[in-house]
């Protein structure tokens, strides 16, 4: 079943819970985030920061290698007729 398949009043009870569970983990998290000294561990730490790095180039790698593949080899929709 596809997400098109459902009543609009479901589709918008969907969205209105996957919203409000985003506002409970942020309620629970934010004080944890607020409280840690980001600066100190991950800036000003050389071997934090290197694994940030390589980090942000696979992800930026991965990003890439799927967007040539999209760009490339489109997904080919089957008629259904």
């Amino acid at each position: 079943m596809q997400e098109n398949d459902l009543p609009l009043g479901i589709q918008y009870l969907l969205i209105s819970l996957q919203i409000i569970a985003l506002l409970i983990f942020l309620y629970f998290v934010w004080p944890l985030v607020k409280s840690e000294q980001w600066k100190a561990k991950f800036i000003e730490n050389k071997t934090a920061r290197s694994i940030l790095i390589v980090f942000i180039l696979i992800f930026i790698f991965v990003y890439g290698i799927g967007f040539v593949f999209d760009t490339l080899f489109p997904i080919q929709r089957l008629d259904q007729g």
